[in-house]
């Protein structure tokens, strides 16, 4: 059976219990209702017909019996009761609205309470009409009980009289049942197309699979509510950030483990993705994405992201032939040029000349090599700087580096790949921005002690101007059309991250310095 008639089915009984249930409590309440309007009728009757003059003339002189039951039966009448009995000590009647009854003894037993004790009540009792509800009221004449009175209304007429009432409400039952029909169909269509017409075992299997590939995708996957409050993760995302049962249904901002994550989303555009880094040694790449319903409301949120350590191997790794690559090229093209300098040389038959300049050439070479291989212990960041060394050579530019510079082991918080991130971005901003004819010059130094990590990287370019200075770090901002934007917006995250600082001076140039603390703890 479809989803949508299971639900009519379920509306449309609760709906009928209800009306049910309503109708019987209504029916109940009316029922006491009359029935106790009916004994102040019955009593009020009795107690008039008690007192009435002719009912005591009656007594007086029994030639008045027939002119009283008359008078009786049209007090009946008028008063719509169904029998009023008027009988005397002994329980004769002396009234009936069955003359045949009249003098005959009255039936029920009920009546012995009004001839002995003198009171007025209400009973009910089976009589010569049948069933019925009477009200008995005792009969005086000069200060002595003479009889009784006994007006009453049969329980038939009574239960007509509730169909009668009861009637009146089926016209209003029929109604709610149709509008209650109606509005069930309404409800469980509309059900149905918020749930996209599927059935519960569709809805069933479509969550077991999405729960499937959640926990089997490599990628963390985080969803949000509208308010922002963590609803449902996989299991990568768990791995990643350390997420359990104990963060559900709490914002982001105020989860530590995300905290992080809501502090980049509060400035975040949307078509791009954006790197967080988690912790020491882990950095995640994330995509954030809003969801919407077809009237364009937003009903949650969902981050997926990964773990870059991974892609941060590969890339490592293709940044390595890379740079080997750019410096053998760099080599290649640089030894080509000595060796056309070395052979103008033997041709012009100075032989002297050419050996002090073969020596110079590789006293140059043994002394950049040693400088960088003797003080720099990090293999990725040496064989960066001799690609950068091997570059600026090419592009005529002096490239110097500290000989008093040395790096022994890198800070807590910072990667062998974000440390090179920083640095060449540096160095390569430096080698853009001096002249190639000779006359450009970019240092650098590189020092570490027990507590921080200094870096200084110099150059005697045009130097960077207030209003470019106030810009550099913000994200997308470059001079460079061909560029996005990114590079200095990195530097500066990875140090921030590391807690360190960076600042420049433009005096005679771009001037750089960098201090990372070695520990974790320090400059917190």
């Amino acid at each position: 059976m479809k989803l949508s008639i299971k639900i009519s089915i379920f509306i449309i009984l609760i709906l009928m219990f209800s009306l049910s249930s309503v109708t019987l409590l209504s029916y109940y309440q009316m029922k006491d209702i009359l029935i106790a309007q009916l004994k102040d009728k019955l009593m009020n009757i009795a107690t008039y017909a008690s007192e009435d003059y002719m009912v005591k003339e009656a007594f007086k002189n029994g030639d008045k019996i027939r002119e009283l039951n008359e008078h009786i039966e049209k007090i009946r009448v008028e008063t719509d009761v169904d029998f009023i009995v008027v009988f005397n000590m002994d329980s004769i009647r002396l009234t009936h609205p069955v003359e045949i009854n009249i003098g005959r003894k009255f039936e029920g037993g009920d009546e012995a309470k009004v001839l002995k004790d003198q009171e007025k009540y209400i009973s009910q009792a089976q009589g010569t009409l049948g069933i019925s509800l009477r009200a008995f009221v005792p009969i005086f004449y000069e200060g002595e009980q003479v009889g009784a009175v006994c007006v009453g209304s049969t329980v038939a007429k009574i239960n007509k009289e509730m169909s009668k009432k009861i009637q009146l409400f089926i016209p209003f039952i029929i109604i709610g049942m149709v509008l209650g029909i109606y509005f069930a169909f309404v409800i469980a269509l509309s059900i149905k197309n918020e749930i996209l017409g599927l059935e519960p075992r569709e809805i069933t299997l479509l969550l077991k699979e999405k729960e499937a590939i959640l926990d089997n995708v490599k990628e963390g996957i985080v969803t949000l509510n509208e308010n922002g409050k963590l609803i449902q993760y996989n299991r990568e995302a768990a791995r990643i950030l350390g997420l359990n049962g104990k963060d559900m249904n709490i914002k982001i901002n105020e989860l530590s483990k995300m905290s992080k994550i809501a502090h980049e989303l509060e400035n975040f555009d949307t078509s791009n993705d954006f790197e967080v880094k988690i912790r020491p040694g882990i950095t995640i790449l994330c995509k954030y994405n809003i969801l919407t319903n077809d009237k364009k409301k937003v009903i949650g949120h969902v981050i997926n992201f990964r773990d870059l350590s991974e892609v941060k191997k590969m890339s490592e790794e293709l940044t390595g032939i890379q740079k080997m690559a750019w410096s053998l090229r760099a080599q290649n093209h640089e030894f080509m040029n000595k060796l056309h300098t070395i052979s103008g040389l033997i041709q012009l038959e100075e032989y002297d000349e050419a050996i002090k300049y073969i020596s110079k050439t590789a006293n140059s070479g043994n002394d950049i090599t040693g400088t960088i291989t003797g003080k720099i212990k990090n293999l990725n960041i040496a064989a960066l700087l001799l690609a950068k060394y091997y570059k600026a050579e090419e592009l005529r530019i002096k490239f110097e580096i500290d000989k008093e510079s040395n790096l022994k082991e890198l800070p807590d918080l910072i990667s062998e790949d974000d440390l090179g991130s920083v640095i060449g971005n540096l160095i390569e901003n430096s080698l853009e921005a001096v002249s190639v004819d000779g006359t450009g010059k970019v240092y650098l130094k590189i020092s570490d002690t027990d507590n921080v990590l200094i870096i200084e990287v110099k150059d005697n370019g045009p130097g960077i101007s207030d209003g470019i200075a106030a810009k550099i770090f913000e994200r997308n901002f470059s001079t460079k059309t061909e560029h996005h934007g990114y590079g200095m917006f990195i530097v500066k995250n990875i140090i921030e991250n590391a807690n360190g600082i960076i600042t420049l001076s433009s005096d005679k140039g771009a001037s750089w310095h960098i201090e990372i603390p070695m520990k974790s703890g320090e400059n917190e």
